[in-house]
């Protein structure tokens, strides 16, 4: 009897810890610590909504550049043309996002990207019913830009009420991982689908996304935590103005380098010498590529606790180079060279909105607006002009002019880190 007790109790005390230990998990939410023990969380639903979003609503313009050869001729889509409308899209978005942006305030971002879902989805059912000219796919695209211009602050007021100040780095670059995941998703369609049903059944197979993002609201609590606040930041040097329209022109400058690649890869890759369906899956390769680029260089800026800048500049030089690279390659050589470009060439976003929200984390929506317009103002005017290049001289030719506005999107970056520096040393 005896010793039954004493072997049943230690056998029911363990039960009962094991039982105790075990927490059924309430929300999807990413827990680190930090130097005072408290807890620093990221809202992994949340920033997956955001991600989410983002893809939905530049889908419809990426899947057009990945479509291009298809396109071109079923509708009479030229580069120059393509170019143009893929320019509408972002001039609508920056034209957009600021009155939108407020309308966010008011209206919460739940009710905001509900209503970028719907929009979404009948802008790209529209397409695949109605397009038959260059001009009804330019119309239903600055539609689709509008919306965009919807999103991004959306889903920025959304991550504001969770991000933890010791994770913005990574939650930056995972939430700029949207646009990538979105010509990720054009790419995989075209190799996958466009090829084979063509491309109208493909745009209207990708209202999936907006049915998922709309899943990813309804299950996401009312109500959330805000982020912990008692973090201990470095004290950080605000950007004024003068420093914010700088980079706010070297994002201009670099985003060149990234609407390059998402609108067009497809028909560059077809010139260097490989297939359509080796085309398609190099967009997909390369869009992996860069969100594996923003993330790693927001973990490393979280990791080090550094302003970001420098790597902001380092990242644009590198893809200079890459941009060099590939205007002389062709076959295998081109695809490693395009996945370099884009890690580098494209990977600089999410680094970008950290160190600006960093920097005037008091004032970051009105802060990061401003290189956001540069941002916009680059994807707008960037397809016009190397649609031009390529169809009146040469891919070769864009290439290098992208590297070119790299290398000085990079110097211009540079010049703001420098500068804060010395401002601090003699402070």
């Amino acid at each position: 009897m005896g010793t039954s007790t004493r072997g049943t109790k230690p056998r029911s005390a363990t039960a009962g810890r094991r039982a105790a230990r075990f927490v059924p998990p309430t929300s999807y939410r990413a827990s680190t610590m930090n130097l005072d023990g408290s807890h620093q969380t990221i809202p992994i639903r949340r920033l997956l909504i955001a991600i989410v979003m983002v893809m939905v609503s530049t889908l419809p313009v990426f899947l057009a550049g990945a479509s291009f050869l298809q396109l071109e001729s079923d509708i009479g889509l030229t580069a120059t043309t393509l170019g143009m409308v893929t320019a509408a899209f972002f001039l609508t978005a920056a034209v957009t996002s600021t009155p939108l942006g407020r309308l966010v305030e008011r209206i919460g971002w739940r009710t905001a990207m509900r209503i970028n879902c719907v929009v979404s989805t009948v802008v790209v059912v529209l397409i695949a019913l109605l397009v038959n000219s260059p001009l009804v796919l330019g119309a239903l695209l600055v539609v689709s830009g509008a919306v965009y211009g919807f999103t991004n602050p959306a889903a920025n007021h959304a991550l504001a009420q969770g991000a933890p100040p010791s994770k913005r780095g990574v939650v930056f670059g995972l939430k700029h991982a949207g646009i990538p995941a979105s010509t990720l998703a054009a790419g995989a369609a075209v190799a996958l689908l466009a090829l084979t049903l063509g491309w109208r059944p493909t745009f209207a197979l990708s209202t999936v996304f907006a049915v998922a993002a709309w899943l990813l609201i309804q299950a996401e609590p009312e109500t959330s935590k805000t982020p912990t606040t008692d973090y201990k930041e470095q004290p950080t040097l605000p950007l004024n103005s003068r420093q914010l329209i700088t980079l706010a022109l070297g994002s201009a400058c670099a985003t060149w380098a990234a609407v390059f690649l998402g609108t067009f890869l497809v028909a560059g890759a077809v010139e260097a010498e490989l297939t359509e369906p080796q085309a398609g899956l190099l967009l997909f390769a390369g869009s992996a590529a860069s969100i594996a680029a923003r993330v790693i260089a927001g973990l490393i800026a979280d990791k080090r606790s550094s302003a970001g800048f420098v790597g902001v500049s380092l990242i644009m030089a590198l893809g200079a180079v890459a941009f060099v690279l590939v205007s002389g390659a062709a076959g295998w050589i081109f695809a490693l060279t395009v996945i370099v470009a884009f890690a580098f060439g494209w990977g600089w976003p999410g680094l970008m909105t950290y160190s600006v929200v960093n920097a005037n984390a008091g004032s970051a929506a009105s802060s990061s607006a401003v290189t956001q317009a540069g941002i916009f103002l680059g994807a707008g005017l960037g397809p016009v002009v190397l649609g031009r290049v390529v169809d009146s001289w040469s891919f070769r030719a864009a290439w290098l002019i992208v590297a070119v506005l790299l290398t000085v999107a990079s110097v211009i970056v540079a010049t703001v880190a420098f500068e804060r520096r010395r401002t601090a040393a003699t402070a």
